[in-house]
């Protein structure tokens, strides 16, 4: 009963194949409706919660003015760090409510909380009308974000992952991971177009807010998850958050380094290490610093699959290693370099490549790590508290080691800790899991 409320009406039928003819084709066009809503869901979100680091240095001279601006830049970088405070929160909430109501009920409300701060930032006064109370509702509606998108990422991962997953987990898990990052190579290609004089930057904010409540009356309509279904047919103990944190400790510890990791390195590469080369090392112009900001996530975006590809192929937990190993190597290269004043292009291409690598089958590491009664809570809060620990706060750390040991590598040493970080919890594996139970 609970399978047929929840998936025969509205614009996603049954994923199951009906018994009629063209029956094949029909759940074929239903299948990937569910897909593409997902993952275009997932690329607005994204858009919504990055556009803002990019448009970090605008934002900092309209509600951060200050005769320094690096100090202006600090403060804007901050409130990302805020954000990322918030992401615990919003792990606990809709991490229960995916493992206790279903996953596309959860991804429904998370869409709506991300699009309402996103559209009110659109049209928050600045800082020169509205003196403290505008950096206080910046500070607000990020920290909304933050909340939101700690169950909108891991939640869109685990409810494709578990329709779709079965035959290529890390090319899926690649294509999620690319959803992602296309939202964030269009923030910042439309980063790139706004002025630093005038209100254009609202326009982006405007703009996907409204999307944003286009979504959301599409996933309104997503059908639940077979796992899950299939969970909710049975008469089990729900499992407390307590016993949750005592009976998986060590697994919780693996999502937060290899999460904190992945979005540590990724904050740096594709968000700060440009900005810090123009911005504060004037090693490159402005315009160089957003090209090659551009081309670089567009690189990353279309390398992915096929990491994803090859860890299926080969092997997640080896493909993993391999592509942390030559990164690492790559990064300590890049370190010299930086330390002789070089900005080597090639480098940060090959870094960019060997990261796709590292991160494709990272999330399909931890996934398999939970049953699907807990998978929802135990992804979203340890992703969140390592997203809290090392990714969004990531840009304050690094102009925090510039600015206490005035070395211009100091940033590049704390992007080779993160990648360390990840590389001991892919060897620090979990062996009391088989690759059956991702689908129990």
């Amino acid at each position: 009963m609970l399978s047929k409320n929840l998936s025969s009406e509205g614009l996603f039928p049954s994923i199951s194949t009906p018994q009629y003819p063209f029956a094949s084709g029909l759940a074929l066009t239903q299948n990937t409706s569910v897909f593409l809503v997902s993952l275009f869901g997932n690329t607005l979100a994204h858009f919504e919660y990055i556009i803002y680091g990019f448009l970090a240095p605008i934002l900092a001279i309209h509600f951060f003015p200050n005769e320094d601006s690096t100090i202006s830049l600090i403060k804007a970088f901050s409130v990302i760090a805020a954000g990322s405070f918030a992401r615990p929160l919003g792990a606990l909430v809709f991490g229960y409510l995916g493992d206790i109501q279903g996953r596309s009920i959860t991804l429904k409300y998370t869409m709506i909380g991300i699009a309402i701060p996103t559209f009110i930032i659109g049209v928050l006064p600045s800082y020169e009308f509205w003196g403290v109370k505008a950096v206080i509702a910046l500070i607000i509606c990020r920290m909304l974000q933050g909340i939101f998108i700690a169950a909108e990422s891991d939640g869109v991962r685990i409810y494709v992952f578990e329709h779709f997953g079965h035959k290529h987990p890390c090319l899926i898990s690649a294509f999620i991971s690319c959803s992602a990052y296309v939202g964030m190579t269009f923030a910042s290609l439309v980063a790139s177009q706004v002025s630093l004089e005038g209100s254009s930057w609202r326009w982006a904010f405007l703009g996907s807010g409204i999307c944003g409540f286009t979504i959301y009356f599409l996933r309104s309509h997503m059908p639940e998850t077979p796992p899950f279904l299939r969970l909710q047919q049975k008469i089990e103990k729900e499992t407390s958050l307590r016993n949750i944190l005592k009976s998986r400790r060590a697994n919780l510890i693996r999502t937060i380094m290899i999460c904190g990791a992945v979005g540590g390195v990724y904050h740096f590469n594709f968000m700060f290490q440009c900005t810090y080369l123009s911005k504060v090392l004037n090693l490159i112009s402005a315009d160089i610093a957003s090209q090659m900001s551009f081309y670089l996530f567009c690189l990353y975006v279309f390398t992915l699959p096929l990491a994803g590809w090859a860890a299926d192929r080969w092997g997640y937990v080896k493909v993993g290693k391999i592509g942390g190993s030559i990164t690492f190597s790559l990064a300590i290269v890049n370190i010299f370099l930086i330390m002789d004043g070089i900005v080597s292009f090639p480098m940060v291409v090959f870094i960019t490549l060997s990261m796709a690598f590292y991160v494709a089958p990272a999330y399909l590491f931890l996934t398999q790590q939970y049953d699907v009664k807990i998978r929802f809570r135990c992804f979203c809060i340890g992703h969140a508290i390592g997203s809290m620990l090392f990714s969004g706060t990531n840009p304050v750390v690094c102009l925090y080691l510039w600015q206490v040991t005035g070395l211009s590598f100091a940033p590049f040493v704390y992007c080779l800790f993160l990648i360390t970080l990840g590389m001991i919890a892919f060897i620090w594996r979990a062996k009391d899991h088989a690759y059956n139970a991702w689908f129990l």
